[in-house]
């Protein structure tokens, strides 16, 4: 019997149906203990009022080349468009399944050529959009659904990470794929490819291994950036426009546990979670990892210097790189939460918590340091 894996999770639901070059250079760089307080300019979302400042659930963020702010609500079924100072314009999207319309958005980008892509794997496509909001097509190239972790570089490019299966084994094998694409299936530039072991039965692992395995981003200059998700190094790989090896960081920062409270947090938003993209036959017990996890969102501003959020601490802390990979200084968010969740990229800092305390969602536009 011949068995294909459609997956990209289309929440993680998976329904059964009859590396690359040479090691970089490790940098070793020094850490100044220079430490900048970063603020928040304003804030886009409230409890009750005008819908279209009340978010269901903010699931992911970009911009667009106006630097305009894109936010994914996965309860509504589409992108909420806001000008640079707040005022809503439009959404783009709704739920359905004809043109232009969205079954179940996990993720949005904002690409370089004005395309805006949204991740569906319902779909199992991108549904994209030109940069006045109108459908264009669905992109529908992979087996198991489009690139997750969607993330804009160069002119008109898009990396991610391709979900493969190899289910002829005597032990099952998830393939991933960290590669750069454009118009077609096969990958302009692979950047990093493994395989590990596949237990449907496993939520904890199916789900860490797809969903929350990496961090990516790139940037205009065709740079590219990703970071293993770990509880156990600090660690980023970045590459140059053409492939090559830019440079490697790692550090040495302390594990820290998280609280009881933390892990209790973490079961009930992921089972939430879990049902909220409407996963059904599938038991969910999630195990949460004892410690914070290093890294948790990698990007890039407009001065061409790489941000890596620490998730270590609960009031944000942020480490700014040159494309040396010489650390300049640090950054932190005096705002303390467990669930805090950035997009960083040339035209600014988008934040937002998956769990609030105060039970609705903000999106805070928040300053860059001043030069």
């Amino acid at each position: 019997m011949k068995f294909r894996i459609v997956c990209t999770l289309c929440a993680v639901l998976i329904v059964i149906v009859p590396g690359c070059g040479d090691d970089p250079e490790l940098v070793v760089t020094e850490h100044p203990e220079e430490m900048i307080e970063l603020s928040i300019n304003y804030s886009i979302g409230i409890e009750i009022g005008d819908s279209t400042e009340v978010f269901g659930s903010i699931t992911d963020v970009s911009h667009d080349t106006a630097g305009q702010i894109l936010v994914l609500d996965q309860t509504a079924c589409g992108v909420k468009v806001f000008s640079i100072d707040g005022e809503y314009i439009c959404q783009i999207g709704r739920s359905g399944a004809g043109p232009g319309e969205i079954l179940m958005p996990l993720y949005v980008a904002g690409l370089n050529d004005g395309r805006i892509l949204v991740h569906d794997p319902l779909n199992n496509a991108f549904i994209s959009y030109d940069s006045t909001f109108g459908y264009i097509e669905n992109i529908s190239l992979w087996d198991n659904g489009p690139p997750i972790e969607t993330s804009a570089i160069g002119e008109s490019s898009y990396a991610g990470i391709v979900l493969g299966f190899d289910m002829e084994r005597d032990q099952p094998m998830m393939i991933r794929t960290i590669a750069q694409y454009s118009v077609n299936r096969e990958p302009d530039i692979l950047y990093y490819e493994d395989e590990v072991p596949f237990d449907f039965t496993d939520f904890t692992s199916v789900l860490s291994n797809m969903m929350f395995s990496f961090s990516l981003t790139g940037d205009s200059q065709g740079r590219f950036f990703y970071s293993p998700l770990s509880s156990e190094i600090y660690e980023v790989f970045a590459f140059n426009s053409d492939g090559s090896d830019l440079f490697h960081i790692t550090r040495e920062i302390p594990p820290v546990e998280k609280t009881a409270q933390e892990i209790e947090d973490e079961i009930m938003y992921i089972e939430s979670w879990a049902n909220r993209i409407g996963m059904r036959g599938v038991v969910i017990e999630w195990e949460p990892d004892p410690y914070r996890t290093f890294i948790k969102t990698l990007g890039v501003d407009g001065a061409e210097r790489l941000w890596i959020v620490r998730g270590t601490e609960l009031e944000p802390v942020f480490d700014i790189y040159d494309m040396s990979g010489a650390h300049l200084f640090s950054a932190r968010l005096p705002i303390e939460s467990g669930s805090w969740k950035f997009h960083i990229d040339s035209c600014g800092i988008l934040g937002w918590e998956e769990d609030p305390e105060e039970g609705f969602q903000k999106l805070y536009i928040i300053d860059f340091p001043a030069d």
